[in-house]
Order: structure tokens, then sequence, then C-alpha cells
């Protein structure tokens, strides 16, 4: 198993063995949530996403949630909804290249081309290294 999936199993135990001291702690089950996109475990990904953001609604970092709803639902093949929420992550503030990356390939899937080079100029402004390649 390569390094990065070994750790991000990892991560996933120890936010297991955290639910059961706490099991309402939002950080845990958005830090699980990111293992399982990682190791490709997406259902798992959104339940848990869904459950941070429902225990911690006020949360400063509720852009991150969005964000990785959004890399979930592309992921899945549900491209509107990684819009939706790509621009959920956006409008929370989550300012970062990623959501517009995730924008650009969502739109471009739904050929929605001027869309998805809005996205992508968008990315490449926020990141100038940002590179794609088919």
């Amino acid at each position: 198993m390569p390094k990065l999936f070994a750790s991000r199993e990892r991560d996933a135990r120890v936010a297991d063995a955290g639910f059961a001291i706490n099991p309402n702690y939002a950080p845990l089950y958005a830090t699980r949530s990111v293992a399982e996109i990682a190791l490709g475990r997406f259902e798992q990904a959104k339940t848990d996403v869904e459950k941070a953001m429902r225990l911690s609604p006020c949360d400063p970092a509720m852009g991150q949630g969005h964000f990785n709803l959004s890399v979930v639902e592309f992921e899945s093949g549900h491209f509107d909804a990684a819009i939706d929420d790509a621009h959920k992550a956006i409008d929370t503030g989550y300012r970062l290249f990623t959501p517009n990356a995730v924008l650009a390939a969502a739109y471009a899937f739904e050929v929605k081309t001027e869309e998805a080079k809005a996205a992508l100029a968008e990315a490449r402004r926020l990141n100038p290294n940002l590179t794609m390649k088919c």
C-alpha cells in the first residue's frame, strides 16, 4: 500500500477512535472525510462532511466543507452538485484555487465551455503555477 493511502487509513482509524470519546466532535468528521475522499470512499466522505456541517453550522471552516462536498460530487459524477458546492465554498470565503479548479472540470464535463474557461482563469490567477493536462 502506498504511503499516502496508509496514512489516510491511519487518519480514518484515529478519527474512529476519537468518536468513541466524543461522537459529536465536528472536526473529527471533517478530518475523516478528507481521508475518505483520498481513499475513494465518497459516500462515507459525504456523510462525514454533512455531519460535521450539521454539528457545527457556524464553523469558520464551512467553506472547506463545501469544497470537500464539491470534490465528492465531482468524483461521483454529479457535476451540477459539484458546481453548486464549489460556488458555496467560494461564497463562504474559501478563496483557494481548488474550488475554481473543480468548477473548471465540472463545467467542462457539462460542456459549459465559457464557464469552464472563466473558472480555470480564476484558478490560475489564484495559483499561477497551476497546469492542466488531459
